[in-house]
């Protein structure tokens, strides 16, 4: 045989398969060998090489192996662009979605290093960079079955704006709605990388911002919003407008609702 062909051994071991890898894909009908000598055995061609990898590459895509028959026993240039345009759209969305899980994982990881050096209780002034967030307003009763309600309601807005419901979700909680008696919340939050081209962003501005951890999951914010206030006054500081609170610790490293870590700052005014 000539040398431009390979047996099956040498082509599987070329595209890095099992010989029956080439021999289920002849049966499918969808890549079959360049020829089959009269003693049965089969050869391939250099000129296949590219073929086999875009079928494999297909394959790794999850597309089923009826569709690229179908393909194949219907090819045409008219068809493989179409079928290329089809498939590219598909990995721009995966690639859009691996970007975002990496940049998640990476976020979860800092937080969470945030959160294993947190000392509970005490009030420390740090410096805080701005943050971009996708707000949507609460004024509803400091109920658990309304908050939660709201929610609800924050991840259908951020799912309407094509953000992923992974995203933690934050509070804000206003200074003059701190009291002895409690605390109300005024507006959910969720930290985006940029600013939305809708302009349907607020960005908190980066500065320094008394910072005060907790870990008893929400049991003592509104305490805790006093002893900000507090320090505050005691030091002579003017405070912004809002306190906003964020899970640091949750689910996936404390056990359970009552052991979250919860962060609560609020920027000092120049």
């Amino acid at each position: 045989m000539h040398k431009n062909y390979f047996t099956t051994g040498e082509f599987a071991g070329i595209c890095g398969v099992g010989k029956q890898t080439l021999f289920y894909y002849d049966k499918e009908g969808i890549f079959k060998p360049d020829i089959v000598a009269e003693n049965g055995y089969r050869y391939y061609s250099y000129t296949q090489i590219e073929t086999f990898t875009v079928i494999t590459m297909l394959r790794d895509l999850g597309v089923h192996i009826k569709e690229i028959k179908a393909h194949m026993d219907h090819r045409s240039p008219e068809a493989l662009i179409a079928l290329m345009e089809s498939k590219s759209a598909e990995i721009d969305k995966k690639v859009k979605a691996l970007n975002w899980s990496k940049k998640y994982i990476s976020n979860k990881i800092n937080v969470t290093k945030e959160g294993c050096n947190a000392v509970s209780g005490i009030v420390t002034r740090s410096v805080m960079s701005q943050r971009h967030m996708v707000m949507s307003d609460y004024n509803g009763p400091e109920n658990d079955a309304a908050v939660m309600e709201a929610l609800g309601d924050h991840l259908d807005y951020c799912d309407r704006l094509g953000l992923y419901n992974a995203c933690p979700i934050g509070s804000i909680i206003p200074v003059p709605h701190v009291n002895s008696s409690g605390f109300r919340y005024s507006k959910f939050y969720t930290v985006i990388d940029e600013p939305l081209s809708s302009g349907e962003t607020f960005t908190s501005p980066g500065g320094e911002y008394l910072v005060i951890y907790d870990d008893h999951g929400y049991r003592n914010v509104g305490e805790n919003c006093l002893k900000l206030i507090n320090y505050a006054a005691s030091e002579g500081l003017t405070l912004g407008d809002y306190i906003y609170e964020d899970v640091i610790l949750d689910d996936l490293s404390t056990d359970g609702y009552y052991n979250y870590l919860i962060k609560l700052s609020v920027k000092v005014e120049e």
